[in-house]
């Protein structure tokens, strides 16, 4: 993967989670509560596992090493920061260097030992992982009577690329 598709990946990735959580926002709240906490779960455990990946990336030890906890921040609070953190990552994306990519670095993998990767390789990580999980709440929206954003990167791609040739 190159720093140009890594970094189309991620601003697709924030695109993707933007619309997901509108998307739970448009659901019922009382006649659907377990399937929106199911849905929040999912994001949260998406955004628990991005967070951890950029305490490696940065070299820090994670906040919350945990990505399966059972205490999730209020949805308030989780758009916001979840957000945030797919800004971070398209950032880091944009400020490295070819040859930063395949630098090695070392870190604390959740079990506690040690573990060596590149930088492309974690961010590859953040990209891929919640596609899965996107899937599943793309499927509980729908259940719940809501349309779910269409998670599909040729869309994300149309959909930026007239907005560029818009812009002129």
């Amino acid at each position: 993967m190159q720093r140009v598709t890594a970094l189309t990946l991620l601003k697709y990735k924030r695109w993707m989670d933007a619309g997901m959580l509108s998307a739970i926002a448009d659901t019922d709240a009382r006649r659907f509560r377990a399937e929106r906490r199911e849905m929040l779960r999912l994001m949260y455990h998406m955004h628990a596992t991005d967070m951890l990946i950029r305490a490696n990336l940065k070299g820090e030890a994670p906040s919350q090493p945990n990505t399966r906890t059972r205490r999730m921040p209020e949805e308030a609070v989780l758009v916001p920061c979840m957000l945030a953190c797919s800004g971070w990552f398209i950032e880091y994306a944009a400020g490295m260097t070819a040859e930063a990519w395949d630098r090695p670095i070392i870190y604390r993998r959740r079990d506690e030992k040690m573990a060596q990767t590149s930088p492309l390789s974690l961010v590859e990580q953040v990209i891929l992982h919640g596609t899965r999980h996107r899937g599943a709440v793309s499927w509980l929206i729908h259940a719940c009577g809501v349309k779910p954003p269409q998670d599909v990167v040729s869309h994300f791609l149309r959909e930026k690329m007239t907005s560029v040739e818009k812009r002129g």
